[in-house]
């Protein structure tokens, strides 16, 4: 691959991995002259590579050119959907194509997710599925017995059937043959108790809920201009029903924005900044932060920080402004920062009227520490394949001084090496290794030499860790031209291997040379939290939401960011599980790989078994609640197959749970656990490429579009630009999705009951004679016009509550957590409602027209008249059900409803007025107006039947309310007092309503209301 113009060229790859930091690639320094197309004329190269595969970030392969074999990496590899950027064209070979290329490699069909709601509402399905088939046999068999007696001794019993002189429908002499044929009529006749327009309405109804989630400008993010993002409307109704929440912390519950505040050199700390957590920890404790802060010996007064660079948050006039060079250290303070602006993989963007440079970094890490040397006088400039320049100021005479180093080699970061390197000569002709990477592998890498301020530095990085800082330790290395040449040759050849060990040979080439270090220091960048998170967690745990933080960070670390955004809260007990204890490191230095396996498996079950024992039954009464902490190597035991479900049961008795170290495997094998064995709905929250699988395994994953990139949102099922919009979209949106589509389902079940048990009622009076009650068109109209819209408009505008009492009142939340709105207890009492409303409407219609001279000659009314009594007064009943189930009218639920009823007057007319020749109208015509319009009776039947049948539901509703309310009805009790908004009343119904095991998970303000109401009611007593 050559360019023109430049030999770096920069990739954009969001199509790829939604990631939006530019990417460094490179040609070969062998075929940087090959500039011209005729260049290329007699150019024979031989490409060996890897196989397809869908890996991105890895490419093996070589490239045989004038007799020498070159190796090939991923700086040589344009993949796919990415974006060249810095240069205008480029020379190159295709090396993959079709699907052959990883772009297409990755292409895999999405996880298929259905809400917990959808797969209960199949089983209601089959249920009602299995009544048809009941009730249809029933009839059936019934009919065949009652045919088999119709024509005996010549006598006709149902007459007007005409047995002897019928089609085989009613034939005595082929009963059974009769009795199946009934049995398909029916099965068509009572298809009507399958709601097959529900899963339609459902689909409507979701994709206007979504819609409402998109344009709620709570929820929307003006500095980033990004709004809440519903990319699927099936798991609305999920959203309120989270028992568990699995987050990433940075860039999740941070902003991912790194800011350089704090640093160690020789053993001296530097930077005088105060960061959130060491706010938290001080109004935990009950201290003051000083206006003056003391480093050692030295005190010093507060800078002013009035000029304040982004990324750069460093304070401290020791070494600032060029003050560094009379430090007694100066020269380990020299070769700090040069390491700073040398060693990392960031790309100089120079402004060409203002000269100023800015960075693209492939992390925020990365970019906070080029910045934070340049602002200390070592700008990292240029940079080009073989070199990088870094201007540096010098104190002395207070000019910038150019240095250009030759970049010999680049050891690149991985998730298990921890650490990245360079290799460069400097223009005095020394060769340097500088390195930085984690304090757990580079403390080990230390020469005998090099370790003078080693526990200085040590404590510093435990204290950087207490104040919620990310530390990196810093190294170099003076290599001679020997060892140096030894070291390239086996490098070379490992990455010219094409063989199964090559990533084997090259760590081995690599760790070789990466030793024997001379320590520097260390660094400490603060990732700041995010606005809102820590009230935002607290009103989750108040709504009884278990809350997980899976993390890479240090135990320390996680510990203070736990009790900064209060998921740690002051008197919660920390169950903690590690293998950092002296035992088991001392075993780790002498023992065999088997024997620390078998160890560390044993105390982390003993640890996981203390922990248990420690929790109180849920039938003791307690206050206390738990937190649980456990590391990387701990959970990669825990998550065994004989340790799992120990873990996980010691876990969900736990309010909070922090899971440190944790890789992204990890992450996702932790929230398919917790998923698959607790049977709750779990929500996984996370920012970046590393969040994926956590996202797609659990029940809903939530993508914040942050500084990682877009790919934890190209693989969500919802988008939101800050971790605090989950309040609003569980505790709000969530919460009336949930009742929203669970009512819904319900009455729609209710209302095809309604329907279909009067047909089955009218087919048993009628001896199963296969005549439906109803004409044609009144049975197809049923669902789709006369009962549809008002159930739509209920699963898109009805709320029990209002927004600011959904967020006044969080444990309203517990009422989808436990599924009190579609239990089999709710849903079973919805249909015998159905089923007694339609018995009530049946026989009062039965009971006023079977005997009553109805017609003007003294006849009864005929079975046009009563079917369209009988419709009339459903269609009433069902429509006022609604009336009575909405909790929330407007003006669009108004017209839907008594429209609906209004509809079918206007369908009568116009419908019965339509020739009956024709055979349209058949039992419809001429029957509204001339027959039941003029007829007292019908008005009176149609007011009496609707009054009668809607008593016993609205009497079983008042008595609940009164009596047994839920909580709801309390809040919607107080709010028509006036009285809903006062926090006092919200605490008193709040705590009257939590269970003791609930106490256990709430939030830290609610535990102080709570403690605060007992102590008023003991000073009351």
């Amino acid at each position: 691959m050559e360019g023109y113009q430049s030999r770096r060229r920069n990739k954009e790859t969001t199509n790829l991995d939604g990631e939006t930091n530019l990417k460094i690639k490179q040609a070969l320094e062998v075929t940087l002259d090959l500039q011209e197309d005729t260049m290329f004329r007699n150019v024979r190269q031989l490409i060996k590579c890897e196989d397809p595969n869908a890996n991105l970030y890895s490419f093996v392969g070589t490239m045989e050119w004038k007799g020498r074999r070159y190796p090939l990496s991923p700086q040589q590899l344009l993949l796919r959907d990415s974006k060249l950027r810095n240069t205008d064209y480029i020379y190159g070979a295709v090396i993959f194509t079709g699907h052959d290329t990883k772009l297409m490699q990755n292409a895999t069909d999405p996880p298929s997710k259905r809400s917990k709601i959808e797969k209960k509402m199949d089983k209601i399905i089959y249920l009602l599925m299995s009544c048809l088939l009941i009730i249809a046999l029933l009839g059936s068999v019934l009919f065949g017995i009652w045919t088999k007696e119709d024509l005996r001794d010549g006598e006709l019993k149902r007459w007007y059937l005409r047995p002897d002189a019928t089609s085989i429908y009613y034939d005595p002499k082929q009963a059974a043959l009769a009795s199946f044929f009934h049995l398909l009529t029916a099965l068509m006749l009572y298809s009507y108790f399958i709601p097959i327009s529900l899963y339609i309405s459902i689909e409507m109804v979701k994709i206007l809920q979504a819609l409402f989630i998109n344009q709620d400008i709570e929820m929307y993010h003006e500095e980033s201009d990004k709004p809440t993002h519903a990319r699927t409307s099936n798991l609305n109704e999920e959203l309120g029903m989270v028992d568990t929440i699995l987050s990433d912390k940075t860039g999740t519950l941070t902003c991912n924005m790194m800011e350089f505040i704090k640093c160690s050199i020789a053993g001296t700390a530097y930077g005088q900044g105060v960061t959130e957590v060491e706010r938290a920890m001080a109004m935990r404790k009950g201290t003051r932060l000083n206006a003056e802060i003391e480093n050692g010996n030295h005190k010093v007064e507060k800078v002013d920080d009035s000029r304040h660079v982004k990324g750069f948050n460093f304070k401290d006039p020791r070494i600032m402004d060029g003050n560094w060079i009379r430090e007694p250290n100066r020269d380990v303070i020299r070769d700090f920062f040069r390491l700073l602006a040398i060693c990392h993989t960031c790309i100089p963007e120079i402004d060409d009227e203002t000269e100023k440079v800015s960075y693209e970094a492939e992390s925020p890490d990365e970019a906070a520490f080029v910045i934070a040397a340049r602002e200390l006088g070592f700008e990292f400039y240029k940079r080009s394949q073989t070199s990088i320049i870094v201007r540096e100021w010098d104190p002395s005479w207070n000019v910038p001084e150019e240095r250009k180093c030759e970049l010999l080699n680049m050891l690149e970061f991985s998730s298990s090496r921890k650490r990245m390197s360079v290799i460069v000569k400097e223009p005095e002709g020394r060769i340097l290794l500088l390195s930085k990477g984690a304090d757990s592998v580079m403390f080990k890498r230390l020469a005998p030499t090099g370790i003078f301020f080693e526990e200085e530095t040590r404590r510093h990085i435990n204290e950087y860790a207490d104040s919620g800082l990310r530390t990196l330790v810093l190294a170099y290395r003076v290599l001679d031209e020997k060892e140096y040449r030894e070291f390239n040759e086996k490098f070379n050849t490992a990455k010219t291997s094409v063989s199964a060990d090559r990533d084997e040979k090259i760590e081995a080439a690599v760790d070789s040379i990466e030793r024997d270090l001379l320590l520097l220091g260390a660094t400490a960048v603060e990732d700041k939290l995010q606005k809102g998170v820590p009230k935002c967690i607290d009103k989750l745990a108040q709504a009884g939401i278990k809350i997980w933080v899976l993390t890479g960070d240090k135990m320390e670390t996680a510990i203070n960011i736990g009790f900064a955004c209060s998921l740690l809260r002051q008197g919660m007990t920390q169950i903690i599980i590690t293998l950092e204890q002296p035992d088991i490191i001392a075993l780790e230095k002498n023992g065999d790989k088997q024997t620390i396996a078998k160890a560390s498996k044993q105390r982390v079950m003993d640890q996981i078994e203390d922990g248990i024992k420690q929790i109180p039954p849920p039938s003791q009464v307690s206050t206390e609640s738990f937190a649980l902490i456990i590391d990387g190597k701990s959970l990669t035991y825990a998550l065994e197959d004989d340790a799992k479900f120990k873990f996980l049961d010691l876990a969900v008795k736990c309010a909070s749970v922090i899971c440190c170290r944790s890789s992204p495997k990890q992450k996702a094998l932790v929230t398919r656990l917790v998923k698959q064995v607790t049977h709750k709905v779990t929500l996984a929250v996370g920012d970046g490429a590393n969040d994926v699988g956590m996202l797609q395994e659990a029940d809903i994953g939530v993508g914040i579009s942050g500084a990682e990139g877009m790919q934890a949102v190209m693989a969500s099922d919802v988008a939101i630009a800050q971790f605090c919009f989950l309040e609003r979209l569980l505790l709000v949106h969530g919460h009336w999705c949930y009742r929203r589509i669970s009512v819904m389902i319900c009455y729609f079940f209710y209302k095809n009951v309604t329907f279909g048990v009067t047909l089955f009622l009218y087919e048993a009076f009628a001896s199963f004679s296969g005549k439906p009650a109803y004409n044609d068109w009144f049975l197809s109209l049923y669902n789709v016009i006369f009962t549809s819209l008002p159930v739509i408009a209920l699963g898109v505008f009805d709320q029990d509550v209002s927004a600011r009492l959904c967020l006044q009142y969080p444990e309203l939340y517990q009422e989808g957590v436990q599924n009190i709105l579609f239990s089999w207890h709710r849903i079973l009492g919805w249909m015998l409602n159905g089923v007694m409303n339609a018995i009530l409407i049946f026989f009062f219609c039965i009971t006023a027209f079977e005997d009553q001279a109805f017609r003007s000659n003294g006849q009864i009314a005929g079975l046009d008249a009563l079917g369209v009594v009988m419709y009339t007064c459903v269609v009433w009943v069902v429509n006022c059900q609604m009336a009575l189930s909405v909790n929330y009218f407007t003006i669009i639920q108004h017209i839907f409803i008594w429209g609906s009823i209004a509809v079918w007057y206007l369908f009568l007319l116009a419908y019965g007025a339509i020739d009956h020749l024709g055979s349209f109208s058949n039992t419809a015509y001429m029957v509204f107006i001339e027959q039941l319009a003029p007829a007292l009776l019908y008005w009176l039947v149609t007011l009496f039947v609707v009054i009668a049948t809607l008593v016993p539901y609205f009497s079983y509703a008042t008595i609940q309310i009164r009596f047994f309310p839920m909580f709801h009805n309390k809040i919607q009790w107080k709010r028509y007092l006036g009285k809903a908004e006062d926090p006092e009343v919200a605490r008193q119904i709040s705590s009257q309503h939590r269970t003791s095991s609930q106490q256990r998970m709430v939030g830290i303000s609610a535990r102080r209301d709570g403690k605060a109401m007992q102590i008023t009611r003991e000073i009351d007593l």
